[in-house]
């Protein structure tokens, strides 16, 4: 069945958050996308002089003659995957649901994708809400209504939350060069709205646009995935159980303009919430990302321990050359940013009453980070709060540590077994903490101030922590 070709791909247009700027849960990502208007898909024609875009139309039960040339004759979802197997470069294909027909309830596999365009020319693929007689449009945020609805998995009062269900879409391993929009819903299970299942390699996705309530997750990557080339930007989420996303084997990847807030959703030691994770990966970069309230404190002796869990960003050993820029984590039962990672540079990021606020593992002698702030870190069972916790090396350039009560500003822990013990140096900046606790704690390490008010009085000099006390260094 042939596409029909019409007027140009509509523009999706968007502003940028300004740097600096702290984000709020709900209205960081008001306003960043307009709603898409899209005319009638029958006949040819050419826009600005350039050669026209074919597009479909797919509703969930199709309608009319159902070959896709208009939303009046709109194709079914479950053909989208013959459709996608003619697609040629730069084709569109809209997936909506009518205005008067949201939220669309579903259960079970949805859509099986495995089509793909190039790098040049990717295919397009958008969840929207279709309104009478031609209208297309994305939702801006998470006060706009879901277009679908994930069914089976609901929870009553009281219960933890239900994380089973399969995925809505699950991309094949053809699936490379593919620009994915929307769309907004409610609900999806820990396999994610969207599972990458590709068992190989993936080049060039871009996930945009997402706006997703109590989800185990949004974005679900196997274990025989890797991806290089990834963009996730202007996408927002509330009630993540599991998290938003997580990638086994990741390169070359942005993550830009996201809200991402657990809500408190407690799934439990067995359920832990790990916001975005990371396995294994190199140049990975995030800007303007916010991370919020993932706290594991359900049935944390069911598992032999009263440690609580909980992370905003988490990137394992195996990855490598990493930029966070203007991105805030709060309210983490365990760590904001929790980073193994080689190779760390994080520039104007905060971290507020969460147990460990920036956690830095690796020995990699450029780590570095700048102008950020820690503070009110929290003690939870099983471990007491430190605005820093570093196992490895670190420059921290013109930073803050606020620590209350009797926590300390500092941490030094163990890192993998033979490393050596960490060591922290820190120019510049601003540390305060209370009369009943000490500068640094925890296991043995370095640490040089240079220029730093401590509690108001300015400090330089090289101090041994033994792990029992501070001693000077001197030269």
């Amino acid at each position: 069945m042939a596409l029909h070709t019409a007027f140009k791909r509509p523009e999706v247009k968007t502003r940028s958050l300004g740097r600096g700027m702290v984000m709020s849960r709900r209205s960081v990502l008001s306003g960043l996308v307009t709603s898409v208007a899209m005319l009638p898909c029958a006949g040819w024609a050419q826009t600005d002089g350039a050669q026209a875009v074919q597009f479909a139309c797919f509703l969930p039960d199709g309608a009319g003659d159902a070959d896709g040339r208009d939303w009046e004759n709109a194709a079914p979802f479950l053909s989208v995957g013959r459709f996608a197997a003619q697609a040629t470069p730069g084709q569109s294909f809209f997936l909506g649901v009518r205005e008067s027909d949201t939220p669309e309830d579903w259960f079970g596999d949805q859509l099986l994708w495995d089509a793909g365009g190039t790098a040049e020319a990717p295919l397009y693929l958008t969840f929207g809400r279709v309104s009478d007689p031609d209208g297309f449009s994305l939702a801006a945020s998470q006060d706009d209504a879901a277009v679908f609805r994930m069914i089976g998995n609901e929870t009553e009062p009281g219960e933890r939350p239900n994380v089973r269900g399969r995925p809505f879409v699950t991309f094949g391993p053809a699936s490379s060069n593919l620009s994915i929009a929307g769309p907004a819903y409610d609900r999806s299970g820990a396999n994610g709205f969207f599972s990458i299942e590709a068992d190989g390699e993936l080049r060039n996705l871009t996930f945009s646009d997402i706006h997703a309530r109590q989800a185990g997750r949004v974005i679900e990557t196997d274990g025989g995935t890797s991806l290089d080339g990834l963009t996730v930007e202007r996408c927002s989420a509330v009630g993540l159980i599991r998290g938003f996303a997580r990638f086994r084997d990741l390169s070359n990847a942005e993550f830009r303009d996201l809200d991402l807030d657990a809500d408190f959703l407690d799934g439990g030691g067995g359920q832990v919430c790990q916001i975005i994770a990371v396995v294994r990966g190199r140049n990975l970069t995030f800007r303007r990302v916010r991370l919020a309230n993932a706290i594991n404190s359900l049935g944390a002796e069911e598992r032999g321990s009263p440690y609580i869990q909980g992370d905003g960003l988490v990137l394992e050993e195996d990855t490598h050359d990493i930029r966070i820029e203007d991105c805030h984590a709060s309210e983490m039962g365990d760590g904001g940013f929790d980073l193994k990672s080689e190779g760390v540079h994080m520039i104007g990021c905060t971290t507020t009453r969460c147990k460990l606020g920036i956690r830095i593992w690796s020995h990699h002698p450029g780590n570095l980070i700048e102008s950020c702030v820690m503070t009110e870190p929290v003690s939870r069972p099983g471990n007491d709060g430190s605005c820093l916790w570093l196992a490895g090396n670190l420059t921290a350039r013109d930073c803050t540590l606020h620590a209350t009560e009797d926590m300390s500003p500092i941490r030094f822990g163990s890192g993998p077994d033979g490393t050596g013990d960490a060591t922290l140096k820190i120019e510049g900046g601003e540390i305060t903490h209370s009369q009943a606790a000490t500068l640094v704690t925890g296991s043995a390490g370095d640490l040089e101030l240079e220029n730093v008010l401590v509690n108001g009085v300015a400090t330089s000099g090289r101090y041994r922590w033994t792990g029992f006390r501070l001693r000077r260094q001197w030269l």
